[in-house]
């Protein structure tokens, strides 16, 4: 079973633009100012490309450039990789894997409404398993309350996270055999 939830239920909807015609240490300010590691790159309001930190270590402070002495489109990387606000939160993590990017402007009819990182996809996957575990949880306190055997025949223990043949459960934890003994 796959969860369907929409990118734009996790996007970040205030994103970092610069417009294409900005000068490279303005952009570096908005960075910090914002305390945001990207800054998509407009041209006429529309998106054109991406600023990363990796951009500037890459392409001015290992080349020892002056900021001012690069353009804000020599710096950019383009084309801009984009999902759309109704793709789903799973597409959008195989399509940051495959082109290997860790942020993805999301776009609605061509225009920049939010952006997803790695770090919003780590958060609700961490989310989700949390909801998860309750679940089990409830579930498993349900089927033992129903009068039926307390043992189950294959599982991970709760103790020590062996996976065992058979597990009791003890004070409302599944546990193998030799932790339930202890």
């Amino acid at each position: 079973m796959e969860l369907r939830m929409p990118v734009k239920d996790i996007m970040t909807r205030d994103v970092a633009t610069v417009d294409i015609n900005s000068e490279v240490p303005e952009l570096a300010q908005i960075m910090l100012e914002l305390d945001v590691g990207s800054v998509i790159i407009t041209d006429k309001k529309h998106p054109i490309g991406i600023v990363t930190e990796r951009d500037i270590v890459r392409k001015i402070i290992t080349k020892n450039l002056k900021p001012s002495a690069i353009s804000v489109r020599a710096l950019m990387t383009t084309p801009l990789i984009t999902v759309s606000a109704s793709e789903g939160v799973t597409e959008a993590m195989h399509m940051m894997v495959k082109m290997k990017i860790r942020r993805l402007p999301v776009v609605d009819k061509g225009k920049l409404i939010g952006i997803v990182t790695d770090i919003d996809l780590i958060a609700v996957s961490a989310e989700m398993g949390s909801i998860f575990s309750d679940l089990i949880k409830m579930h498993r306190e349900k089927i033992f309350t129903m009068e039926t055997p307390q043992r189950i025949n294959r599982g991970i223990c709760e103790e020590c996270g062996d996976n065992a043949d058979d597990l009791l459960l003890v004070n409302g934890k599944l546990l193998c055999e030799s932790c339930a003994e202890i």
